[in-house]
């Protein structure tokens, strides 16, 4: 999806937005966190949705998910694995700085991929060899590094909990996200979306006052409810992947949680379709026909008209009942 952003005071400049949409949020008090994709992927070209989607995976007992043109953020995610790797522990200041390490590697990479390539320069290059050009095209070459740099559309949301907190009496579920504007931490908010669909996404997770505090039930149906009605925003796929990690589990197991599978997903939205999406509540329809009609002639849906068909049926009967009672 493509949108408008101003690169100054007297220009604008076309900027891709993210294909998908990814959520996480925090459920039964800090105990479990419900995280959500589609399994569209974006190319520089086009987009897809595959068999298989490789936009939810786990790293050291957290939950990744990822958005973005596909080739830019397997390069974020495997930078981030490999400095996960590395690291000697995975509490939540560990993955901080994992997640800036990983940042501060592939963006600028991107951007100066574009314009230095064909000089044979890569951004540290580049500084060493500010002697070799004119101050005008740096000062050129700068600015459309960085301007550049907006395109970069891949973001990551990270999920869980650290050795500490998983041992702890006060679990602490954290929730970090990454973009090229750097590291953000919403663990305080408990819950965060990214992608095309994440303003949608936001607005019914707000609608529904969704808090780390609520069960995990509470929370599996706001996530689901505010993934399928981000649907609706371009570049957000039908397909749903659900997954619940949960702060205690075996041992054994690094990645502790499960994934809510297809035909119980395909179940919640059958729920979601009947009982919470968007629709004109009857009585609602009926009244503001009536209010309109005051003002003239109006064009209405054939379920109004049935109801008033209905609504005529019950008055003549009841009308007939009491014609019909006997006189005492």
């Amino acid at each position: 999806m493509i949108r408008y952003r101003p690169a100054s005071k007297h220009r604008w400049k076309l900027v891709r937005s993210p294909v998908t949409v990814c959520i996480s949020a925090i459920a039964d008090r800090h105990e479990a966190i419900v995280s959500c994709v589609d399994t569209r992927v974006s190319t520089a070209i086009t987009s897809f949705d595959p068999l298989v989607g490789g936009k939810m995976s786990g790293a050291k007992g957290w939950t990744v998910l990822n958005s973005g043109t596909f080739s830019y953020a397997e390069l974020l995610l495997d930078a981030f694995h490999a400095e996960m790797n590395g690291a000697s522990d995975n509490d939540p200041p560990t993955i901080q700085r994992c997640l800036q390490a990983a940042l501060l590697a592939e963006l600028p990479k991107f951007a100066a991929g574009k314009h230095l390539t064909p000089y044979g320069l890569d951004m540290p290059g580049f500084f060493d060899s500010r002697s070799k050009f004119t101050e005008e095209r740096w000062n050129e070459l700068s600015r459309l590094i960085s301007d550049h740099s907006d395109y970069y559309d891949v973001e990551m949301i990270v999920s869980g909990w650290g050795a500490q907190q998983e041992a702890s009496a006060s679990p602490g579920a954290c929730i970090f996200s990454v973009d090229r504007s750097g590291v953000v931490s919403h663990s305080n908010v408990g819950f965060y979306a990214c992608g095309s669909g994440k303003e949608i996404a936001h607005s019914i997770l707000s609608f529904f006052n969704q808090q780390p505090h609520m069960t995990l039930a509470e929370t599996v149906y706001h996530v689901a409810a505010a993934k399928f009605m981000s649907e609706r925003t371009g570049g957000v796929g039908p397909v749903t992947l659900m997954r619940v990690a949960i702060r205690t589990g075996n041992a054994n197991d690094a990645w502790k949680g499960y994934f809510i599978q297809p035909e119980e997903v395909h179940e919640i939205r059958e729920l979601w379709l009947r009982h919470t999406a968007p629709r004109i509540p009857p009585e609602a329809e009926d009244r503001i026909v009536a209010i309109l009609g005051k003002r003239g002639k109006l064009h209405v849906t054939q379920d109004h008209m049935q109801r008033r068909v209905q609504d005529s049926i019950e008055k003549g009967k009841q009308l007939a009942a009491q014609n019909s009672e006997p006189e005492r």
